[in-house]
């Protein structure tokens, strides 16, 4: 199943932003700048636009809902990370197209590696 998680960039080697003293994310646009960005890498997108989120739904490798995106913020506002629910591999390329290098799950509090999973996330036994 997959998670949702908070994409974003900082620099190399920190924990999970629980962890942090002060904040580290790095600017990524404005949520009309990630939506460009986001379009471009996935095509197809379905966007639905509710004042302080952004949505979107969209298909990946033949499949027609494979991913949802969750952008957080007031128009002019810079993010400094937006949501992902989806399997690793329309992860990859976001993280790869948009320079990103951390995927947190904020419900467990633990840092995701989608190049090092395969398709699908890894079953976690209950604990």
């Amino acid at each position: 199943m997959p998670f949702q998680l908070g994409l974003y960039r900082a620099a190399d080697g920190l924990g999970p932003p629980h962890t942090w003293d002060r904040e580290h994310r790095q600017p990524l646009g404005t949520k009309s700048q990630l939506r460009t960005a986001l379009d471009q890498l996935l095509p197809g997108l379905r966007w639905k636009d509710w004042g302080q989120l952004l949505f979107a739904s969209g298909p990946y490798a033949g499949e027609d809902h494979a991913l949802e995106l969750s952008l957080f913020g007031a128009p002019a506002e810079i993010l400094l990370e937006f949501r992902v629910y989806s399997f690793p591999p329309p992860i990859r390329v976001i993280m790869s197209g948009l320079n990103l290098n951390y995927c947190y799950a904020q419900a467990s509090g633990e840092i995701h590696y989608p190049f090092a999973a395969g398709d699908r996330w890894p079953v976690v036994a209950a604990r």
